[in-house]
């Protein structure tokens, strides 16, 4: 074998490596720094939103009277417990970071602003329009901010001090005569740049100790070498390479997949911000908690990690990157020049795919169903298509919601507005009427009962059914209106009639005394109470079961009956059911509409019906839409069933 290399070449090969060592090893090093701004802002959005949800859903409690102002509540108010929540998260989380709601007004001082939050907040007064600060301090850590201002819910407290609750006036004497749109605080999130830097500088330290050792490795084996070397640097490129890539992948993996996770998604939009066709699909799957309650989460995890391979695959197949969300959710992003069209065919293409495939778990055969929204060419284009998979989860009937402006916040609070117009014009104008839907019974074939639904006639004529109305009507404490409309015409139109028929309540309308009043009194005036059946929601959140079997229990002496209604959409508390002392089980729609098809909706009505019948209670199935469905069902032993195959809700009976 002749000589490939002589002395000189021999000894330029290490050095050469060297370099490429160094270079790598620097390239790395700038492009990961470059990522820490990003990373720290975005960790601080997200537990800025985190902390947002958490203040508006216990000031909701407070505001709508779910929770009562008293000293024993009072560390549930948002002014409390936001600061040892935040306490406790600053100790225990991994980064360092620190989380405090503070003021440059503060009543206690422990919640004063420091001199870098006097800045923020200083920058929000004089830029009024600005909701966000973010800036790095001293090269020691980034610090992120948001404005908490003065809003209308704030004055119920903070407003006029002979208006606040009771207790709120004997408690303090200060803290009154806020301003709307007044800055008031931030909340103040701090990340080290120090932690920053032991994160994701770890696995960067341990790859230059392996090259170093291969570089040694190579530079003693590299005098051993006499003849025949072929490719060497190209082998130590490769090498240099596999450690590089490997430890991008600590940041940019999905754990449990292996696939690439939001943070790489986040880092290929950004990379592709001046590419002309962008395209990006957030998929979810319906009702995963069920499937993890239910199978648990080792079969779970088996599920997304078939699910995941899968939408991989075809993506690959389209020229598109795949990557796994935390949970149950999925992205496909595509700079493909395609129009918008060809980009939903295939999305559509692929979630048909998916709904036929068979997941066998446990010798039993499981369908998955996919929700997804699409967003293209959109600034800010992961929350875009968010708001778009949101919508479509809100939606049973659409598997795809594509990104409009219709979708926007602005335009959700417009309707919300219209739809209080809608709901205290019918109130005012007597508008609100009842449409009644046949209940047909699988042993006599005849149809027994009614079910009375709530519509409202707009000024043009035009029937409005409760999916617009009702969810307003509830948030904004109209829905009582609604309840009693309901009764005294449901009760006027059956007093002279044979059928039983049953009414929805809420458990909003349990809890208003004014309303639980007035059904008794309507009760007391009907002929025939034993043919009324009071509805009440299973999914509806229920704090006291008490107060729900007290009323239950009331009601029933009259000779009325109860029913659970969407039995099955949620937790299904068995335990509760059997204190409940109600007549009938409603199925869940979702269930019954998907029986003919999902071996795990089949399993799951199987199973109601058995425990009602043990129980002595009586099951009604609605949503059956076809022949088949009723055939399965009556095989099943249902003992009623409901559905535009038996009949739509009409003003009149059928």
């Amino acid at each position: 074998m002749y000589q490939l290399f002589n002395k000189k070449v021999l000894q330029l090969i290490p050095i050469v490596f060297l370099i490429v060592i160094i270079f790598r090893i620097s390239y790395t090093y700038t492009d990961i720094k470059e990522r820490f701004s990003f990373f720290a802002k975005n960790e601080a959005q997200v537990l800025n939103a985190y902390a947002f949800v958490h203040r508006d859903y216990y000031q909701k409690l407070f505001l709508n009277n779910t929770l009562q102002i008293s000293k024993r509540t009072l560390p549930a108010l948002p002014a409390y417990s936001s600061k040892p929540i935040s306490e406790l998260f600053s100790k225990i989380n991994a980064f360092n970071i620190t989380i405090r709601t503070v003021s440059d007004r503060a009543r206690n001082l422990k919640n004063s602003a420091n001199s870098y939050e006097l800045k923020a907040i200083e920058y929000f007064k004089n830029n009024t329009n600005k909701t966000e600060y973010f800036v790095l301090e001293e090269d020691s850590f980034y610090h992120y901010a948001n404005v908490l201002k003065i809003e209308q819910k704030c004055l119920k407290c903070h407003g006029q001090k002979n208006q606040a609750p009771q207790f709120i006036q004997n408690q303090y004497d200060k803290a009154y005569d806020y301003k709307l749109g007044e800055v008031r605080g931030i909340l103040s999130v701090k990340i080290p740049v120090s932690s920053l830097d032991s994160y994701f500088m770890k696995y960067f330290y341990q790859s230059i100790f392996y090259d170093l050792a291969l570089f040694m490795l190579l530079y003693i084996a590299i005098y051993a070498i006499t003849k025949k070397s072929k490719t060497i640097n190209q082998i130590l490129e490769e090498k240099v390479e596999e450690k590089t890539q490997e430890l991008k992948s600590q940041v940019v993996q999905d754990r449990l997949t292996k696939h690439p996770n939001r943070i790489q998604l986040f880092w290929d939009i950004e990379e592709s911000e001046q590419d002309t066709s962008k395209h990006l699909a957030l998929l979810n799957i319906d009702r995963f908690k069920d499937i993890n309650d239910f199978y648990g989460h080792k079969v779970a995890d088996e599920i997304l990690k078939d699910i995941s391979n899968e939408i991989a695959k075809k993506a690959k197949e389209f020229h598109a990157s795949f990557y796994k969300f935390p949970s149950d959710e999925f992205a496909i992003y595509s700079t493909k020049k395609i129009d918008n069209v060809a980009f939903y065919t295939f999305i559509k293409e692929l979630l048909l795919a998916i709904h036929e495939t068979k997941f066998l778990i446990n010798e039993s055969t499981l369908y998955i169903n996919l929700s997804c929204g699409i967003a293209s060419q959109e600034h800010e284009i992961i929350t875009k298509a968010d708001m778009a998979l949101q919508s479509a989860k809100k939606d049973n009937n659409k598997m795809i919601v594509v990104y409009d402006t219709t979708l926007d916040r602005s335009q959700s609070i417009t309707k919300n507005i219209d739809g209080i117009k809608l709901l205290k014009y019918a109130i005012k104008n007597d508008k609100i009427r009842p449409s009644f839907q046949p209940i047909y019974h699988v042993k006599t074939k005849k149809i027994l009962k009614y079910e009375a639904l709530a519509r409202i006639i707009t000024e043009d004529g035009n029937l409005i059914s409760p999916y617009d109305f009702i969810s307003i009507a509830r948030k904004s404490n109209l829905y009582s209106y609604i309840t009693e409309a309901m009764i005294t015409k449901s009760f006027a139109f059956f007093k002279d009639k044979e059928y039983e028929f049953s009414i929805n309540l809420s458990i909003d309308d349990i809890e208003n005394k004014t309303t639980t009043k007035f059904i008794i009194n309507s009760i007391k005036k009907f002929p025939e109470p034993q043919r009324i059946i009071f509805e009440i929601l299973e999914s509806d959140k229920i704090d006291n079961y008490e107060k729900l079997k007290s009323f239950i229990d009331t009601i029933k002496n009259f000779g009325c009956k109860f029913a659970i209604d969407d039995f099955g959409s949620g937790y299904s508390n068995f335990a509760h059911i059997l204190e409940l002392n109600v007549d009938y089980l409603k199925i869940d729609a979702s269930l019954v509409k998907n029986i003919t098809k999902d071996d795990n909706a089949k399993v799951i009505t199987r199973t109601i019906i058995s425990f009602a019948a043990s129980l002595g209670l009586e099951t009604i199935a609605e949503y059956v839409e076809d022949k088949a469905s009723l055939k399965m069902l009556e095989d099943m032993g249902a003992d009623y069933i409901q559905g535009y195959y038996i009949g739509k809700p009409k003003k009149d009976l059928a």
